[in-house]
């Protein structure tokens, strides 16, 4: 019985190093070098232009204004909607509107002037909790250029007075 284990191990032994140089072997035969790619010329930092050359800024692409009068007096019309009767709806259409029009001061005007009637307490068939939703959900409708420009940042300073405002009526 031990005579068998021990030629078994050997086997194994001699099998595992005959795998070894025979991948050695393998390996050697199989390489062959590649030639390098011949390096760049040498240039300097700023060798894109010569001294004393100005170098002319890339066209900016015009930017057209995204309200056209239609919007314009949706925008128009969803405020006073608002105005006249304050509700659920006419706060959904005036954040909506707001953010569609694509401006971060105007939806910030619109978020402070929602938040003023909620403290007045004519937004009765709306929650805080309904509110604060409302106003997060709209935000995203911006565009990311819109957002994290810097009238964005003053826009997520708004939003987070708004929710800090409204966070502590949405815990009963």
């Amino acid at each position: 019985m031990v005579t068998l284990l021990l030629t078994s191990v050997l086997l194994l032994g001699f099998v595992a190093i005959a795998a070894y140089f025979y991948q050695r072997i393998a390996d050697r035969s199989e390489t062959s070098d590649l030639p390098l790619p011949p390096p760049p010329p040498p240039s300097g930092l700023f060798s894109d232009f010569g001294v004393n050359q100005l170098r002319v800024p890339p066209e900016e692409p015009r930017v057209e204004p995204k309200v056209d009068n239609k919007s314009f007096e949706e925008a128009v019309h969803a405020i006073r909607d608002f105005q006249q009767s304050p509700n659920r709806n006419s706060t959904a259409k005036l954040l909506h509107v707001a953010a569609l029009t694509d401006d971060a001061k105007n939806f910030g005007r619109a978020i402070e002037l929602v938040l003023m009637s909620w403290r007045d307490d004519r937004l009765a068939d709306l929650s805080a909790v309904e509110l604060q939703e409302l106003i997060n959900s709209e935000y995203w409708v911006l565009s990311s250029h819109t957002r994290s420009s810097g009238a964005g940042f003053v826009l997520k300073r708004t939003l987070s007075s708004a929710n800090s405002e409204l966070a502590p009526t949405n815990n009963p």
